[in-house]
């Protein structure tokens, strides 16, 4: 039996080009799970006018910027 005692819980945040639209995606593991997927979404076909993308640790964390990805999944971008 596995414990959830010790996961992290992180948020990943996307920030439409025209900061009114947001949208988050919660329930990552690690910080870097968050920001790898946060990265290849907004690197993706999925990420058209995305401007900015935040993670944080839930529940009251500091939002935390992600750099743009050049490499995803081992892919060249």
């Amino acid at each position: 039996m596995l414990s959830t005692q010790g996961l992290e819980n992180w948020a990943v945040e996307f920030i439409q080009a025209d900061g009114e639209k947001r949208s988050v995606r919660e329930g990552f593991a690690t910080q870097g799970d968050a920001e790898y997927f946060g990265q290849c979404t907004w690197a993706g076909p999925n990420g058209r006018g995305i401007e900015e993308v935040r993670v944080r640790q839930l529940p009251r964390g500091n939002w935390q910027a992600v750099s743009p990805a050049s490499v995803c999944g081992g892919i060249r971008l």
